[in-house]
């Protein structure tokens, strides 16, 4: 699954998120404080037709932080879309909450850090594509990741 290349299926429309919508996250802490200007921990999206983040950045959605996605995420949820090929944007929300679940069993159930091969075993991903008789996943929420049907029985109930 490493090698998927996720290729965009609909052109994105442009943002109508203001720097004043992201500073209501900052006040309710759902988003870190701007610390350093030279190199701000979150840049409002310009008025560019699709998002085109500088290097190092990724786009986010205000909906992610107001249901709790904490950033900087750790480390095992920035390998997740690593190892899958795609942006953090393309994972729907159960696959993030799918993800934080199987942390917190690690940890506070099992007693070890996410164990990346234990992942690999319990879950796939899978993309979400148009019937357009070509493998292109959709711009936001299309790989989802969910644990392997005949492995079910290894894993808490859902």
């Amino acid at each position: 699954m490493a090698s998927t290349v996720v290729l965009p299926a609909d052109p994105w429309g442009p943002s109508n998120v203001s720097k004043e919508t992201l500073q209501s996250l900052v006040d309710n802490g759902l988003l870190r404080p701007v610390t350093d200007p030279n190199r701000p921990e979150w840049i409002a999206p310009g008025n560019e037709p699709e998002p085109r983040p500088h290097d190092g950045y990724i786009v986010s959605f205000v909906s992610f932080h107001e249901r709790g996605l904490g950033v900087p995420a750790d480390q095992f949820m920035r390998a997740l879309p690593h190892y899958y090929g795609v942006e953090l944007h393309n994972f729907n929300p159960n696959s993030i909450a799918q993800a934080a679940i199987f942390v917190a069993v690690c940890e506070g159930y099992l007693g070890i850090a996410p164990h990346w091969e234990l992942w690999l075993h319990l879950f796939r991903a899978g993309l979400t594509t148009k019937p357009t008789g070509t493998r292109k996943a959709m711009r936001a929420g299309g790989c989802t990741l969910q644990v392997h049907q005949d492995r079910q029985h290894l894993y808490i109930p859902a």
